[in-house]
């Protein structure tokens, strides 16, 4: 049996993570910064409760390395949204790829995003140096990028998106003029599962990334307009909102009106976005 521990375990994506490896078999624990309330979250794995970006740094490291003692692989899904929180891609990084050195673990596998180094968004330029930061560490790397989830334009409709606004005036906001790939979050969650697992995920096949490192891109089954999946969010949700374009200022919106976001030849997901929406 083959022990996986997955690095923000409790968050969307290390979740369908835990419930991807656990379904395969595989002994899972989950180290994120709090137990969830509800246990059934873990779905049975064992709970280390470390927070990457608290101030000692050598204990930090050292409840890390008790967290991966005799793991073969550990999964890095964590996250930070925040400018503040953004640091667990790099000092955080650093306290997982050094515990899991330290551990003598066998496999690191971290969650990055599609194009991620082709852009000055800061969030994505702290994942780019998060990818850097694992390919310098102790231990094997392999990374996973992969194009946005499904719930990604959620932040436009989602009546509590900062757009809320609009939502008020009857309107749905997508951002004009860009297409997205978006991919299923249990895709996601297989690929990352794949390569802890020593395997090509989902048959893509790594190459050598910008890092340095293997690194293996997945993307949705199809390639959509945002204006066709607010037609279809719509749809789904019997909603009246009339779909309105909004640009998307900033680097983030130059890069996705630039298409880097998309990956045609590596549509490795399953689940088209209406599948998802139909399924929620």
């Amino acid at each position: 049996m083959t022990t996986i521990v997955v690095v923000g375990g409790t968050g969307q994506a290390g979740r369908a993570v835990v419930r991807e490896a656990g379904a395969r078999g595989h002994d899972v624990r989950v180290v994120s910064r709090r137990r969830p309330e509800d246990v059934a979250e873990l779905g049975g794995a064992a709970h280390h409760a470390v927070d990457l970006l608290a101030d000692d740094d050598a204990a930090v490291i050292a409840a890390l390395t008790a967290a991966f003692d005799g793991a073969d692989a550990v999964v890095d899904t964590s996250n930070g949204m925040t400018p503040g929180a953004q640091a667990v891609f790099t000092t955080g990084a650093r306290r997982v790829a050094e515990a899991a050195g330290r551990a003598g673990v066998g496999r690191a596998v971290v969650l990055s995003i599609a194009a991620v180094d082709q852009s000055e968004y800061p969030y994505y330029r702290a994942h780019a140096e998060q990818e850097r930061v694992y390919a310098a560490g102790p231990a094997p790397v392999t990374v996973v990028r992969a194009t946005q989830f499904h719930g990604f334009l959620d932040l436009f409709f989602g009546r509590g998106s900062r757009l809320g606004a609009w939502s008020r005036l009857g309107l749905l906001p997508y951002p004009r003029g860009c297409r997205f790939q978006t991919i299923d979050l249990r895709d996601v969650a297989r690929a990352l599962v794949d390569a802890a697992e020593g395997e090509d995920p989902l048959g893509v096949g790594p190459a050598t990334g910008p890092s340095g490192a293997p690194t293996a891109t997945v993307g949705g089954p199809q390639v959509l307009d945002a204006r066709a999946m607010a037609d279809a969010w719509r749809r789904a949700r019997g909603s009246r909102r009339l779909p309105a374009g909004v640009p998307l200022p900033g680097p983030l919106g130059d890069f996705l009106r630039a298409g880097r976001n998309l990956v045609p030849d590596a549509a490795a997901g399953t689940t088209t976005y209406d599948q998802w929406l139909a399924g929620r």
